[in-house]
């Protein structure tokens, strides 16, 4: 029977293993970072919308102030062409004069839009700054949790190695056929193959065996592989 309590000792080492395993891809810490990566998915498609706006709206005003500058330098050429003595006719003084005063209400058109503009942005990058704030924020949070995570999942990466190790060596103790049949079992009934027979009861499926199947387990020699009729698992008597 020593054989067969070997294998129950590689049982509970795959057993604490796998828990180990599972416990790994199920941290708090994981479940946060993924909460953390959705408000930061969240926050920054309202910081590109607001980032939008911000750019559409110093756009246009970088065009009025474009226009403005433009019209001032055309008025000043105007102005100058005024005063430098090259127009000497009345009538041509006045059609100057009359197009400076034109061009200096279109300026003062574009000036004031552009001012507008600056104005209605200030808010904007405000708002923008916010989500900045939170987004950094965010990430330094994140930061903090990488770092958590690494940490604990160090720490169950070697007891997951110390507990490989230890299961090699008792792996080594049971007998290569037992070692066959107990891997597929494992890999078809949840990852528990092996359970001991308590009285009547199997402590794998937790059911009691029928009188007639009991019977026949319990007379079947000791290196025998005999199997729970209930769940199939190999019983250790």
């Amino acid at each position: 029977m020593a054989a067969f309590d070997d294998l129950l000792v590689v049982q509970e080492l795959d057993t604490a293993i796998d828990q180990l395993r599972y416990r790994r891809q199920t941290l708090p810490v994981l479940s946060s970072l993924e909460q953390v990566g959705l408000r930061v998915g969240e926050v920054s498609a309202v910081r590109d919308e607001v980032a939008g706006r911000l750019h559409r709206v110093r756009a246009e005003q970088k065009e009025a102030e474009d226009h403005a500058a433009l019209i001032e330098d055309k008025a000043r050429a105007v102005d100058a062409s005024m005063y430098d003595g090259s127009v000497v006719a009345h009538k041509e003084l006045e059609s100057l004069q009359a197009e400076l005063a034109q061009l200096r209400l279109r300026q003062g058109d574009y000036e004031d839009t552009a001012l507008e503009l600056m104005e209605r942005a200030e808010p904007i990058e405000a708002e923008l700054a916010e989500h900045d704030g939170v987004l950094a924020g965010l990430e330094a949070e994140r930061d903090v949790l990488d770092s958590q995570l690494i940490v604990e999942a160090a720490e169950i990466d070697a007891e997951i190695d110390r507990l490989v190790d230890e299961r090699g060596a008792a792996a080594g103790a049971v007998p290569e056929e037992l070692m066959t049949a107990y891997e597929p079992l494992r890999s078809s009934l949840g990852g528990v193959a092996v359970a001991r027979l308590i009285g009547s009861r199997c402590e794998g499926c937790h059911l009691e065996l029928p009188s007639a199947e009991l019977e026949e387990v319990r007379r079947a020699p000791e290196d025998a592989v005999v199997h729970c009729p209930e769940c199939m698992r190999i019983l250790v008597r």
